[in-house]
Formats: C-alpha cells, sequence, structure tokens
C-alpha cells in the first residue's frame, strides 16, 4: 500500500507544481496605497489593465485596478497617457522595473508557443537582471531548465528567490525526485508559512504527510482545501479522495 501511495505522489507533484505558475508577488507588502502620494505611470504600447494588475498582484485583479486608479475597467488609456495608480510614489522605479520585468515574460510566452525555447530562456534571464526581486521569471526558468539540465544548476539558479513559494515547489520536487522527503517537505513548509499559501502546496504537503504517514496533519490540510471554494476543482476532488480514504483507513482500526 505504501509503495502504490509512493508511486501515486510521484505522479501529481508535478502535476501540482505547474498549477501555480500563473501566481506572481508584489513588488513589496503593502503594495496598494491609497495616499496623496501616488505613482503616475505613462501607459505604454501593449499595457492593459490585466497585465498591469498581473504583475503587480493586485487583489480583485484588473477591475479593481482600474478603479483604484480612477478609471472605469473598459476604459483603457492610450499610450502616452499619464494615470495614477494605487502604489506609493516612493516605489515607481520598482514598479518600472517589475513591469518591464513582466513584458519580457510575456515575450518569453510567446516564444514558448513558437517552441522557441533558446529565445525563452534568454528573455526569462533578462527579466530576472530586470527585477531580481520577483520570482516568476526565476520559477518559469526553472521548470525548462528542471527538464533539460538536471537539478544542480536549477538549485543554484533559485538560491536568490529560495524563500519564495514558487522556488520553494522546485526545490520541494527535487528534494522528492532525489528519495528526501524530509527536505521536500521543509521546502513546502516553506509556502505553508504565507499568509495565503497557494492550494497547490498545501496539496503537495498533504500528500507528503500522507505517505510518511502523518495522517492528523494530511486531514487537516485536506479539510481546509475541501472547505475552500477558491480551491481548484482537480485539486478539491484530489482532496475529497484522500479524505475518503482517511474516513475508511480510521474506520477500519
Amino acid at each position: 500500500m505504501r509503495s502504490c501511495r509512493n508511486l501515486i505522489v510521484a505522479g501529481l507533484l508535478p502535476l501540482l507544481l505547474s498549477c501555480g505558475s500563473e501566481r506572481t508577488v508584489v513588488i513589496t507588502a503593502g503594495t496598494v496605497y491609497s495616499g496623496p502620494e501616488r505613482c503616475t505611470y505613462t501607459w505604454r504600447e501593449g499595457d492593459g489593465w490585466a497585465f498591469l494588475a498581473w504583475a503587480l498582484d493586485i487583489d480583485g485583479g484588473a477591475q479593481v485596478l482600474a478603479l483604484q486608479s480612477g478609471r472605469a475597467p473598459d476604459q483603457v488609456p492610450l499610450p502616452g497617457d499619464e494615470i495614477v495608480l494605487p502604489i506609493h510614489q516612493d516605489l515607481s522605479e520598482a514598479l518600472e522595473r517589475r513591469l518591464d520585468a513582466a513584458r519580457l515574460v510575456r515575450e518569453a510566452t510567446e516564444a514558448l508557443a513558437e517552441e522557441d525555447t533558446s529565445a525563452v530562456r534568454t528573455l526569462l534571464r533578462q527579466a530576472m537582471e530586470t527585477d531580481s526581486t520577483w520570482s516568476i521569471p526565476a520559477y518559469d526558468l526553472a521548470l525548462i531548465m528542471l527538464s533539460q539540465d538536471g537539478p544542480g544548476e536549477v538549485i543554484e539558479m533559485l538560491r536568490p528567490v529560495a524563500h519564495k513559494y514558487e522556488a520553494a515547489l522546485i526545490q520541494s520536487e527535487i528534494a522528492w525526485n532525489n528519495g528526501d522527503t524530509d527536505a521536500a517537505l521543509r521546502q513546502l513548509e516553506i509556502c505553508l508559512m504565507d499568509e495565503d499559501p497557494p492550494f497547490e502546496a498545501l496539496a503537495a504537503a498533504a500528500l507528503i504527510y500522507t505517505v510518511t504517514g502523518h495522517y492528523y496533519q494530511a486531514s487537516g490540510i485536506w479539510r481546509e482545501i475541501l472547505a475552500s471554494p477558491e480551491a481548484d476543482a482537480a485539486i478539491r476532488l484530489m482532496a475529497a479522495e484522500y479524505a475518503i480514504l482517511q474516513e475508511q483507513r480510521s474506520s477500519r482500526r
């Protein structure tokens, strides 16, 4: 039974890791600012409310960002228009770096659609150099390097953002594939320390708790996933299946 569960987890962890690729991080804690000293930003070709909200991790997305910027969500500024964003003016340089990096990630996504892996890697590295505090380019590049270069280079590349949950997810997979269950769990627990941990990290941690016999911790996480309507349907289904298995295991005692 234990070996069967190990096979299940080995197949599911890469799937869980891929679920988090669209999530991003804020420039700094508490980026959204409603005071008078806000950033003035010059709209550029290719910008959109959804793009800015994604790059800045604005709660509520494009609609909220537009409203907080004094615009209607369907009112898209023209290139050259100046808008006032809900970000403190002290972060204006960080804002420009983040958006420049986000544009490079967008280009990398387009290159990936053309299966130009070399261009993807170059663009993601440029994005990392543009905004070294943003973990999304490093995470995306790590996924490519993991399949082409092996784990050694990936771990070194992720070192500057090792405290970010995306990097922790990747390092957890590497540890798991190396047979180091404890290290895999330690990396996932970095994700669990987040105020709002991603559901893929919760599920991966619950799976490892399950296969290592920590059923109490696993059950608590599965229940947390099931209680949230925001969890991905596939992850909720997995939580339900494991909750049933746990119930059956308990009833046989």
